[in-house]
């Protein structure tokens, strides 16, 4: 089978390729990127080559985008939608977020933006591809699926209003041979495959500590397994 993937970048899609290889062993090879593509060259395509969560919803509401990769797999195959909801609040994306206040139950508040978010893409997506998509929400970010790799004392990471930072502050504590294993030294940003393939042993704590991740993971177990 062949599973596409619409994303806000290529951080986002390295990590669902990690979590699509833990879970289910699925080959990058069987995962085509749609948006962002670094494939395409100075074509009419070439915007695909760019994401966020603006294109991400222009994408999901675009049929003739979703009909030309169903079309072109002869095998079956699901749709990936991954968006943020760090930016909910923006024109477009409008979505009434629950409160972040103090006592709040983390995983009940990780699991309401989820089911918002979720439920605005749902209402865009072509009717007649609405049950081949995976749903990828993070809450506030992808980067906060990761945090419970690096962090033990964190019990839900909804909790971090900026999980991005977080994660760079708790690799930036490690010692320098150690934290160089997850930094890209040439780009001087967080290397997302190298931290992936830490999901490989750490794909449970995660999901325990991030109700969004386990959603996402709950409906790859479910939609994947009823194709295989």
């Amino acid at each position: 089978m062949r599973i596409g993937v619409i994303a806000e970048g290529h951080a986002d899609i390295a990590i669902i390729k990690a979590i699509l290889k833990v879970l289910k062993g699925i080959d990058g090879s069987d995962i085509y990127a749609i948006r962002p593509n670094e494939l395409y060259d100075e074509t009419d395509l070439a915007e695909l080559k760019f994401s966020n969560w603006n294109l991400v919803l222009k994408s999901c509401a675009d049929e003739c985008l979703l009909q030309s990769f169903f079309d072109m797999i002869e095998e079956d195959a699901v749709l990936i939608i991954q968006i943020d909801t760090a930016e909910r609040g923006e024109i477009g994306y409008d979505i009434p977020e629950p409160q972040r206040t103090k006592g709040v139950d983390w995983k009940i508040y990780n699991e309401q933006l989820y089911m918002l978010v979720r439920e605005k893409i749902t209402s865009i997506i072509p009717e007649a591809y609405r049950n081949k998509v995976v749903y990828a929400v993070a809450v506030e970010e992808t980067d906060a699926w990761l945090i419970p790799l690096f962090d033990a004392s964190c019990e839900e990471t909804a909790q971090y209003a900026n999980p991005k930072e977080r994660l760079h502050y708790l690799i930036g504590k490690m010692d320098k041979k150690k934290k160089c294993n997850y930094i890209d030294t040439g780009k001087k940003n967080l290397n997302y495959a190298t931290i992936g393939k830490e999901l490989k042993k750490g794909i449970k704590t995660c999901r325990l500590k991030n109700k969004s991740l386990d959603l996402f993971c709950l409906e790859i177990e479910e939609k994947i397994e009823n194709i295989l």
